[in-house]
């Protein structure tokens, strides 16, 4: 019987797993080096509190449920919400500004929301407490930080305002249905249906080409000024100015050559306020880290405060990794140590827990076996080198490409250890 998973939701093998798990440490490594602190959150959420962090489209994803209590709980979608809560509850005391970090997995109903998956692994960082330009930069130059932390050569940030959008959408005065519709044909990038929208309003021409041309204010510095020259309202004007001064910040943090200005940028969730960022790996349509400035989470919590953040999606890091021209390969196993009789398992065992305090991988073989079917399994499992114990006093010590010797356990320990042949 072919024995299948939850559509939407799969099993991760020992390289993809690996690979998974050794971009997570990496990223939170980086993290840590930027000051931000680990924190764990669950992965279950009361409604009542995700209802005053998420819009309606986002509580609509979630997979919910009552629980024995009989309270509506549900499985988290997302983590920055969840992050909120525990600055506003049990870190309510503690002086910002938090540089907090997280990992874990998210859940959606809908599939396409992770690529059709339903369930994605994530790390994230939150820098709450502090506003303004520098605030901005430094989350974003942490993003493309942690991108390269795992691996990833090629990249590029591009880096958008959430204001310059709804500014433009307060000078046109059209009706919140409309605004919805347009917002969302902008994030879908959906040029058609936007003109079809347009075409049924009262829009005078400059307005109606202001908004068609809006997906394609792309560039460097120069698009600031072309943009400039096309709102006439003082909240897009002041987004303007805020993303040039986290250009120049970001060319101070060196990472300029990478930012891409892209003032046409509609994030998905409802709370972004200010600079919002993808990053985004060598061919592949969708952002690896996302994120931006969400001031006004906090306060819906009790305790405002202005803040930024990002997530970094590891299944698509972990994609990347293996199109790449030299995919990771799963960690080698140092030696694979066989025995024979009593007194080999007793020495087989002394050896594996030597190498292991070396930091090295190495696998005990878990039956007696004849030199030459030691050879065999060792083909079997990989490793770098053959350990043979058939008595307490010597061993025999094969490594790939040369002959076998004899020798006292400790010395071939001490010699893998200290990588000498």
């Amino acid at each position: 019987m072919q024995l299948g998973g939850v559509p939407g939701f799969r099993d991760l093998l020992p390289l993809e797993a690996e690979i998974l798990r050794e971009a997570q440490e990496s990223l939170l490594a980086e993290m840590r080096r930027w000051g931000y602190r680990h924190v764990i959150t669950p992965l279950v959420e009361a409604m009542d509190v995700l209802d005053l962090g998420l819009g309606v489209e986002q509580r609509r994803r979630l997979f919910k449920f009552t629980d024995g209590r009989g309270d509506v709980v549900a499985l988290v979608g997302e983590r920055t919400v969840p992050v909120a809560r525990l600055v506003a509850g049990k870190l309510r005391t503690a002086a910002l500004p938090l540089r907090l970090c997280y990992a874990g997995p998210v859940v959606s109903t809908e599939e396409s929301r992770f690529q059709h998956r339903r369930e994605t692994y994530q790390v994230g960082a939150e820098l709450i407490g502090a506003s303004g330009s520098v605030a901005d930069a430094e989350v974003i130059a942490l993003a493309a930080k942690c991108m390269e932390a795992t691996g990833i050569r090629r990249y590029q940030i591009d880096v958008g305002h959430a204001e310059f959008f709804h500014g433009i959408m307060d000078a046109v005065r059209l009706p919140e249905d409309v605004k919805a519709a347009v917002r969302t044909a902008l994030g879908a990038r959906d040029f058609v249906g936007l003109e079809a929208l347009l075409e049924d309003t009262p829009l005078r021409s400059a307005e109606h080409e202001l908004l068609l041309r809006f997906p394609a204010l792309r560039g460097g510095l120069e698009i600031l000024d072309a943009a400039a020259g096309l709102v006439r309202n003082e909240r897009s004007e002041k987004a303007l100015a805020q993303l040039r001064e986290v250009y120049d910040l970001l060319t101070d943090h060196g990472i300029g050559d990478v930012v891409i200005l892209d003032l046409g940028a509609i994030r998905d969730f409802d709370y972004y306020t200010g600079v919002i960022f993808e990053g985004y790996g060598p061919d592949l349509g969708r952002p690896v880290a996302q994120g931006g400035r969400y001031d006004g989470l906090l306060a819906r919590f009790g305790r405002a405060a202005p803040a930024t953040g990002f997530v970094v999606q590891l299944d698509l890091v972990s994609e990347m990794l293996t199109r790449a021209a030299r995919p990771p390969e799963l960690p080698r196993v140092d030696a694979a140590i066989a025995w024979r009789g009593a007194a080999g398992l007793r020495g087989a065992l002394r050896v594996g827990s030597t190498l292991r305090l070396f930091g090295m991988r190495a696998v005990v073989d878990t039956e007696s076996r004849s030199q030459e079917a030691a050879r065999n399994w060792w083909e079997a499992v990989g490793a770098a080198n053959l350990i043979y114990c058939a008595d307490g006093s010597t061993v025999t010590w094969s490594a790939r490409g040369q002959r076998a010797r004899r020798l006292p356990p400790e010395q071939v320990a001490a010699r893998l250890a200290g990588g000498i042949a």
